[in-house]
């Protein structure tokens, strides 16, 4: 349910239609046409990386969002302000998070 509410306020902004969120036990998460699976272990992280997982998928459904393009990083990190996380990137996914300017340490490396 706290996943489903991340998605649903994130879609709100974004003007797009929600998608359903499925939490089960893959290795990573996808947006699929109708809904977002988000893996299990994910649970396991601090807070605010759920919540970014979350708001990376949702991203996906933006026009021209569909791969870690540099138009998806730009509305990830809009989305993710919403939320008061900021992440440095490895590639597409964060190295480094902050939830109000504080590091978090409970992510995958």
């Amino acid at each position: 349910m706290f996943l489903q509410n991340i998605v649903n306020a994130t879609a709100k902004t974004l003007r797009i239609k929600t998608k359903h969120v499925r939490v089960k036990k893959i290795n990573r998460g996808r947006a699929n046409k109708s809904y977002i699976s988000i893996p299990l272990w994910v649970k396991d992280y601090d807070t605010a990386y759920q919540i970014y997982y979350a708001v990376h998928e949702i991203c996906h459904y933006v026009e021209g969002c569909n791969k870690h393009n540099i138009l998806f990083k730009e509305i990830e990190d809009k989305m993710l302000a919403l939320w008061n996380i900021e992440i440095e990137r490895k590639k597409a996914y964060p190295k480094y998070m902050y939830y109000k300017g504080q590091f978090v340490k409970n992510i995958p490396e």
